[in-house]
């Protein structure tokens, strides 16, 4: 019984820590025109001096208009600089269910576009998402800090590449073995950018979200003094920990 109870504590004291580590930085809100949802229409997440930790995304999901299909805005892509991968994080949070986006999906791609990591539901009760750095065996998924697209979107909207001339999905979604938790690309065509997405199986799943952020500091790119000085910052918490 004691065991159980260190291990909740330790839950707790973790989901604590991420809280306030994604609450900390500035927060960044969707621009009023929206952002694309494509590595070349992407909005850049940035602070309003360049500089600092960001720890919040505020966006909205508005779909089209009542109109059945993928054409809308389904997906949201935001150009992110992740300066510490060892800690990185981006989870999203139940708002109210009368205006929020009640099931979102998370994806992560690096700078060319190629995918790596996505999730659909945290569990069979939690229709939230979060992504972290590591493959479920204790591996990092990367390991150097750099230019990362982040995305959300309506479930379920999926991510697709070309591959031998045909569009296939990214990430293998939608297998009974992978509704929840976090899901790598594909095995066979996982190392091709996305180029679209899929419509959404629920065009009334649209509303605003938030999206928290750990790891992840402004665009533009800090110079290599702040960096160095970000990664101390960094290396003093994890040892404080």
């Amino acid at each position: 019984m004691r065991m159980r109870v260190e291990h909740g504590l330790v839950a707790v004291a973790a989901l604590a820590v991420f809280v306030a580590t994604a609450s900390a930085g500035p927060i960044f809100d969707e621009p009023p025109g929206g952002t694309g949802n494509s590595t070349s229409t992407a909005t850049s997440v940035v602070t309003a001096d360049g500089t600092g930790d960001i720890g919040l995304i505020k966006g909205e999901l508005k779909g089209s208009g009542g109109f059945v299909g993928g054409y809308g805005d389904y997906q949201d892509v935001y150009r992110i600089y992740i300066a510490d991968p060892s800690v990185f994080s981006a989870q999203t949070f139940a708002l109210d269910p009368q205006s929020g986006l009640r099931d979102p999906m998370l994806y992560l791609f690096d700078e060319q576009g190629r995918g790596i990591a996505a999730m659909n539901n945290l569990n069979g009760d939690d229709l939230q998402a979060r992504l972290h750095n590591g493959d479920g065996t204790g591996n990092p998924l990367f390991t150097e800090p750099g230019i990362f697209y982040l995305a959300i979107t309506s479930a379920m909207s999926e991510p697709t590449a070309l591959f031998g001339g045909e569009i296939v999905p990214l990430f293998e979604m939608g297998l009974p073995e992978h509704q929840t938790g976090q899901v790598l690309p594909h095995g066979g065509w996982g190392g091709e950018p996305f180029t679209g997405w899929t419509a959404p199986t629920d065009p009334e799943n649209i509303g605003l979200y938030e999206i928290g952020l750990s790891g992840v500091v402004s665009l533009p790119i800090p110079a290599p003094a702040g960096l160095a000085v970000f990664g101390l910052a960094a290396l003093g918490r994890r040892r404080r920990r």
